[in-house]
Parts: structure tokens; C-alpha cells; sequence
């Protein structure tokens, strides 16, 4: 599922994968509904990089925003503890729907504030 939130194929001068990147979206918030934090602690710390990274750097608003959705999700159902460093909760406040929406926004204001 990690690997699927980078998923990218080119295609002539047109990128095809978005689809496949919010499916995998759907799956990390599918999993946080679905199983309890003990179940999901080994995948946690890889899941939560992936999710990070989409919701901060992919370039569809779609999957940057699905992608917060489910970190918003993990953060709640899996726990702040299963996150790296405890930034669970400071995380999900900064990286939220709208400042998301905004392309520039997310590369350039949010990304250096985490601090990827």
C-alpha cells in the first residue's frame, strides 16, 4: 500500500495513477477502521511516511487531500503513540482539508514546517 500512494506511470506527455494513489488513500483509511492499534503497529511507521508524503507533496488535490483524510484517521483510531516522534496530533491540525487545497501552498508552506 505504501508503494501505491507513489504510483505514477507515464503515459505520451500525460501521467496516469492518481486512481491508484486515493485507492491506496482509501485502504490506510480502511485499515485504521479496521483493525486495532496493536494489529497495525509493525506497518504503522512506513504507512504514516507514505500518507505524509502524499498529503504534503503529490500534485492532485484528490490524493493530497484523501491522503490527510486518512492521516486524520490513523491519528484518531491508531493513536498519536503510533506515530513517529509524537507529531500525530500537530500533524493532522496543520495538514488539513483546505490548506491542502492549494498546490503551492502544500509544496512550499507545509512541507518545510514538518520538515520532510
Amino acid at each position: 500500500v505504501a508503494q501505491a500512494m507513489q504510483f505514477d506511470v507515464l503515459r505520451g506527455q500525460h501521467s496516469i495513477g492518481a486512481h491508484v494513489r486515493d485507492a491506496a488513500c482509501y485502504c490506510c483509511w480502511a485499515f485504521a477502521r479496521a483493525y486495532a492499534p496493536a494489529e497495525l503497529a509493525c506497518w504503522m511507521p512506513s504507512l504514516a511516511r507514505a500518507m505524509l508524503q502524499a498529503a504534503l507533496f503529490d500534485r492532485e488535490v484528490n490524493c493530497r487531500r484523501s491522503a490527510a483524510a486518512a492521516l486524520q484517521e490513523n491519528v484518531g483510531r491508531q493513536g498519536a503513540d503510533a506515530f513517529p516522534l509524537g507529531i500525530g496530533i500537530p500533524l493532522v491540525a496543520l495538514a488539513d482539508y483546505f490548506s491542502l487545497g492549494s498546490r503551492r501552498r502544500a509544496f512550499l508552506s507545509l512541507g518545510p514546517q514538518v520538515g520532510l
